[in-house]
């Protein structure tokens, strides 16, 4: 009896081991996938924790009086790579980056509505590249939180930029809220980090508008999240 016993609480063991070891292999393998993809969007030794998302979901963001133009795809990417990589691309250190267009402007950060935040590219290099998708963008927020913007639904489309060309454009959709707002967490922007599309280094550009925008860094659907590069 004391043998049968004995068998019975090896064979228990054994089991609880594999499936323990199991559901270790599961857990790491998805913690290394998400590490890889925040590599390959920012390569700077910079940190910073991701903020909680009590924005919620972009149709929450009626509460404070905004109308949102909800376009961020469910579940797409945060991270600067694109399908389609060309050996023609333009590189981080081939651009310069400007906030505003070409034609000025600046985002009201006291609008109770979605803005638009633009990034003028101008190429630097004596070659001919092109820019082809989404950047990777993370905004640093003036306490140190992190949250990396998810793509809008928008097609991207091939930018091709000359010696000298400052035709690209970088684009952000925001949702602004007062930086005083009662029941909603503001994220203050401090800086944001910008990757070039199918790069794996960034830029820092200091936020030079000031005010808040609603936090949803936990939303799937945010009414605030970057556009694929276009013509300015």
């Amino acid at each position: 009896m004391t043998a049968k016993l004995t068998r019975a609480v090896r064979c228990s063991a054994a089991v609880l081991a594999v499936v323990a070891v199991g559901a270790g292999a599961t857990a790491c393998g998805t913690a290394s996938g998400e590490t890889s993809a925040k590599a390959a969007a920012h390569s700077s030794t910079e940190k910073g924790s991701s903020s909680g998302g009590q924005g919620g979901q972009a149709g929450g963001a009626e509460g404070v009086g905004s109308k949102v133009k909800s376009t961020a795809e469910k579940g797409s990417r945060t991270d600067a790579v694109n399908p389609s990589a060309s050996g023609k691309r333009c590189h981080t250190d081939e651009l310069d980056f400007h906030w505003g267009g070409p034609h000025g402007g600046r985002p009201d950060m006291d609008a109770d509505h979605q803005q638009i935040v633009s990034i003028q590219l101008m190429n630097t290099s004596s070659r001919t590249c092109t820019l082809h998708g989404f950047p990777g963008v993370r905004m640093i927020s003036e306490s140190g939180e992190a949250w990396d913007l998810r793509r809008s639904g928008d097609e991207p489309t091939t930018v091709t930029l000359g010696p000298g060309d400052t035709s690209a454009m970088l684009s952000m959709t925001i949702l602004p809220v007062p930086r005083d707002i009662k029941d909603t967490k503001p994220f203050l922007p401090g800086k944001v980090l910008i990757t070039p599309p199918d790069e794996t280094t960034h830029v820092t550009l200091e936020w030079p508008y000031g005010g808040a925008v609603l936090d949803q860094s936990g939303a799937t659907r945010p009414g605030t999240f970057t556009n694929p590069v276009g013509i300015g």
